[in-house]
């Protein structure tokens, strides 16, 4: 057994459900969505980090593996102003950044042609025309023109707006985009948890 989960595995202080689910884990079988949320909500970096690691070596031995991507950016123009954003541009003063369109998105894509990218990641700002339907044909186009290409795209604040303009529940505007190609979400757009600093520098997000 790997020497660091067989340490953490004789702490005293490591939960008992934390440790049958890591055992259960050892044994090379499957664990369930709730056992996944407790590993979430319980688990240490340490912990968890033992046992991805286990099981990474276990089916790759001592490899790692990178991903090849590139940006599409569709704008910078934002309906909100955040106090640390030096990226973006309010809607108002749209003039001073970008906008692009689908055809200039997908002359982006054109020029990977021939190089083996597997991944396309789009993120950019909150532009109120720029809607759920604007980057459900996007996502389309992309996936007709390089079926290969894994879709990441769309930060959560993005999203809140977009589904809350579409009328739409996260569930299924997260649908919408997943049957017009989206594959997963990047990690950024809600950085700031403290509460005090989140209300001096993001309020309106």
């Amino acid at each position: 057994m790997d020497a660091t989960i067989n340490t953490l595995l004789e702490a005293t202080d490591l939960d008992q459900e934390l440790k049958n689910i890591g055992l259960q884990i050892l044994e090379g079988k499957r664990i369930s969505p709730a056992q996944g949320m407790v590993l979430f909500e319980k688990g240490s970096i340490a912990w968890l980090g033992a046992l991805a690691n286990h099981i990474r070596e276990k089916k790759f031995g001592n490899k790692t593996f990178f991903n090849r991507n590139f940006h599409i950016e569709p704008t910078n123009v934002c309906v909100f102003s955040c106090a640390f954003c030096s990226y973006s541009r309010l809607y108002k003063n749209r003039e001073e950044g970008w906008e692009l369109s689908i055809e200039q998105m997908m002359d982006i894509v054109r020029k990977y042609d021939g190089i083996p990218v597997t991944e396309v990641h789009i993120v950019g700002g909150v532009h109120p025309k720029m809607d759920l339907d604007f980057f459900c044909e996007l996502l389309r186009q992309i996936k007709a023109y390089r079926p290969d290409l894994h879709l990441k795209g769309f930060t959560a604040v993005e999203l809140d707006y977009m589904f809350r303009k579409a009328k739409l529940s996260t569930r299924e505007g997260l649908q919408k985009l997943k049957e017009a190609g989206l594959q997963s979400l990047p990690g950024g757009g809600a950085e700031i948890f403290d509460p005090v600093i989140r209300e001096k520098s993001v309020p309106i997000k």
